[in-house]
């Protein structure tokens, strides 16, 4: 691929990311789960799980608990890298939200009420579990946002538009 090639490509990705204050939105957050999961993989990318589930915990900043192995960074590279290319497509930018949002709910949950695993694969610990809640939830937020503020943009001569209600309201 030339560097024309490459550059066209990346303009068209940023001109579409950009288009919609949400899709810019989930492509912030595709970036970060993306991040996470790469950090999360250097430090510790062991992928066993059942009675053989190995994790680390590091302090973050000193005082910060992380907990994780390579399932736990497999989770945020997934999550992440689905953002990043559903974010230049608005539809899928919204989606997204309405997927990936209660995803991370639900596996925050199972965190919680797995103790220190999700499902004796994915390693956790309590906060990680309450920062798996709060992406959850801004997550499924600028869905709503979004469903809210964008709405159905119908043209005049559709159905429901404001030239079918007119020609209902004269029969």
């Amino acid at each position: 691929m030339s560097f024309a090639t490459f550059r066209d490509l990346a303009l068209r990705y940023v001109t579409a990311v950009l288009e919609t204050p949400w899709q810019f939105a989930v492509f912030l957050i595709g970036a970060w789960f993306t991040l996470n999961g790469v950090i999360a993989f250097g430090i510790y990318p062991d992928m066993a799980f059942g009675g053989d589930m190995h994790a680390c915990t590091i302090q973050f900043l000193g005082f910060i608990p992380v907990t994780v192995n390579g399932w736990h960074a497999l989770f945020h590279l997934v999550t992440g890298i689905a953002g990043l290319a559903l974010a230049p497509v608005r539809r899928g930018a919204l989606r997204y939200t309405w997927v990936c949002g209660p995803f991370y709910l639900l596996i925050a949950a199972l965190g919680f009420t797995g103790g220190d695993h999700v499902l004796h694969m994915m390693a956790v610990d309590t906060f990680g579990n309450i920062v798996h809640t709060a992406e959850g939830s801004i997550v499924i937020a600028i869905g709503a946002l979004t469903a809210l503020t964008a709405g159905p943009k119908r043209a005049p001569n559709q159905p429901g538009g404001v030239a079918h209600a007119a020609e209902r309201s004269t029969e």
